[in-house]
């Protein structure tokens, strides 16, 4: 009768070269999203904005500002020193920054006089728009973010959005291929729980 341990040689010869084989293969992977190379665009990227200084930046697509109060503007203004007319429909700059969570602590004195915005277009281009301009209390100027020139969507390396100033006779903050919306305080009391003092 054969031992019990000579029955086992076999066994355990076979754990071992089962073991062998399993340190060999490599170890399985978990599938991720893929993250897009440097330099290369989500799809969704070229659809959007982004917001940025609020609490937690925030990226508003066309569609979501399609959801919002839309305006259509007719205007003039010079640009390459010719005089151009367009139509614009889009929805209120101010409206689409209340909707991506602008605030200001309870109390503070006229916050958007203390508020100035960086707009950046997709060549790197930008300007800065006055809280004071946008406030309905003082300059009350209807600035669009705008998807649609003319009757057409705005695409390329135009789109998705443009800002448009009515009243600006120069083009020069017409300013197209928006890609954010930085929003700044003199004071940094967006978002924050109390009010600078003001004189």
């Amino acid at each position: 009768m054969r031992s019990v341990r000579s029955l086992l040689r076999p066994v355990t010869a076979l754990l071992i070269l089962l073991g062998a084989v399993a340190v060999a293969m490599p170890a399985p992977t978990i599938a991720h999203d893929a993250t897009p190379a440097a330099g290369v665009a989500s799809p969704a990227a070229g659809q959007s904005i982004r917001i940025l200084g609020l609490p937690g930046d925030v990226t508003l697509t066309v569609d979501e500002l399609k959801t919002l109060d839309v305006e259509t503007v007719d205007v003039t203004f010079t640009a390459a020193g010719q005089e151009q007319a367009h139509t614009f429909t889009g929805t209120s700059l101010l409206g689409a920054l209340d909707y991506a969570g602008l605030s200001f602590p309870e109390g503070a004195k006229n916050p958007l006089l203390q508020t100035y915005l960086i707009v950046t277009a997709n060549d790197g281009y930008q300007v800065v728009i006055s809280g004071g301009e946008l406030d309905p209390s003082f300059g009350n100027v209807p600035m669009l973010l705008a998807w649609e020139q003319d009757g057409a969507p705005l695409e390329g390396t135009e789109g998705p959005l443009r800002l448009v100033v009515p009243g600006d006779t120069k083009g020069g903050r017409y300013v197209h291929g928006l890609v954010s919306i930085e929003v700044l305080s003199l004071d940094s009391t967006i978002g924050g729980d109390a009010a600078t003092p003001n004189a």
